[in-house]
């Protein structure tokens, strides 16, 4: 099969990103051919770029040009696009549909429900863009970085895009990493017949032993994150165990001052190679995960339980659909530190229950989340829409 893929990276590189290399890297070692189409929004700078990338969040003339071009010249059976904003805009649908190819949107995260993608706002879950099924509450509260006129672009945008009916007849299957998302998806915007649940995967890198005696926390040290949620428990004297904290972010300075308190058992490590932050989750007694907003699949849930790493996440979103309470591992309430502390004693290094949990947690990657699996899931969705090939 002959497969386009389209993605509008990050000014920051993060887990979609990776995402899509990986799925790039899986097609073609299965012998499929893979033509990329990669742009970003680095032009988006100063007035005169702010100004021209408003215009293309609406529809892209260049862009529908540049992939009716790669169209004609790899001559695709599906084309599969990730991120689409800014630089790429809704106008590869189009460009797409011109040409008479499927086209698959991978939903990576609530684009197309919330201005900030996350369906989170001053430190909880918000859904009222999608209980008004209006972008106007996005621009009241600046959700796209902090700006009302970013907002009402993007908001605007979307809301335009929704009443020309290109989510609905534009798109012929949307791919969503979580059953959650799924049914959120569905609510607003998205034909739920055109859904279809895969989630992230990782690479087998070799299942750890444990015997670290640590916790381990390996993402972007931000609020959504839950950081505060760590710090308080911290504080308090209740988390059981030492835990190391593996990335960057704008709490950074808040960490690491936090852990300069007597008796702290938080250890920031700064940012590791992605071969670092392997070995220590081979070592760690626990993968700690105290999000409190509706992720989409963290890839280090997939690369914890390639190692055997049991997980401690909080109950939000979907994540208590990968992680098996008691099996895999344990959910405790977000933004509780002490529910996240009682949860944290129950990880205890040579117990049986433990050992289990490790097991179990191997085990659930080889069945769900390795990259066999998952390629099996992808190739079904492209089936549906390209059957003889």
């Amino acid at each position: 099969m002959r497969i386009l893929i389209a993605h509008n990276r990050y000014q920051q590189r993060g887990g979609e990103d990776t995402v899509v290399a990986n799925e790039i890297r899986m097609l073609e070692e299965n012998g499929h051919q893979v033509d990329y189409l990669g742009v970003d929004n680095e032009s988006v700078h100063g007035v005169k770029g702010k100004v021209l990338a408003a215009g293309r969040a609406f529809y892209s003339v260049a862009s529908a040009r540049s992939v009716e071009e790669r169209i004609d010249k790899f001559r695709p059976d599906i084309v599969h696009i990730h991120n689409f904003l800014v630089t790429l805009s809704p106008s590869v649908f189009y460009a797409a549909n011109n040409k008479r190819i499927p086209v698959v949107l991978t939903l990576h995260n609530y684009r197309l429900q919330c201005a900030n993608a996350q369906l989170f706002r001053d430190g909880h879950p918000c859904e009222e863009c999608i209980d008004r099924h209006s972008f106007l509450p996005g621009v009241q509260y600046a959700c796209y970085r902090g700006s009302r006129i970013g907002s009402a672009i993007v908001g605007g945008s979307i809301a335009l895009h929704t009443a020309l009916g290109t989510w609905r007849k534009r798109v012929d299957r949307y791919i969503t990493l979580t059953a959650f998302a799924a049914k959120k998806m569905a609510s607003y915007r998205i034909p739920s017949d055109r859904i279809r649940i895969k989630p992230n995967f990782a690479r087998d890198l070799g299942q750890g032993t444990g015997g670290g005696g640590f916790a381990l926390f390996a993402g972007r040290l931000a609020p959504e994150k839950g950081i505060d949620t760590l710090i308080e428990a911290d504080i308090k004297g209740l988390l059981p165990m030492p835990v190391q904290l593996v990335g960057d972010g704008p709490m950074r300075e808040m960490i690491q001052k936090a852990a300069t308190q007597k008796e702290s058992r938080l250890y920031p490590l700064g940012t590791k190679t992605y071969s670092e932050v392997q070995e220590l989750m081979r070592k760690a007694t626990v993968l700690v995960f105290p999000s409190i907003w509706y992720e989409g699949f963290p890839m280090v849930f997939a690369e914890a339980f390639a190692a055997g790493l049991p997980i401690l996440s909080s109950r939000i979103g979907g994540l208590s659909e990968i992680v098996e309470e008691g099996i895999s591992g344990r959910l405790f309430r977000p933004g509780d530190p002490a529910a996240l502390g009682k949860a944290m004693k129950l990880f205890v290094e040579g117990s049986e229950e433990l050992k289990n949990m490790r097991r179990a947690a191997r085990k659930r990657f080889e069945s769900q989340y390795g990259a066999e699996r998952n390629y099996a899931m992808l190739m079904d969705i492209y089936r549906e829409l390209v059957p003889t090939k």
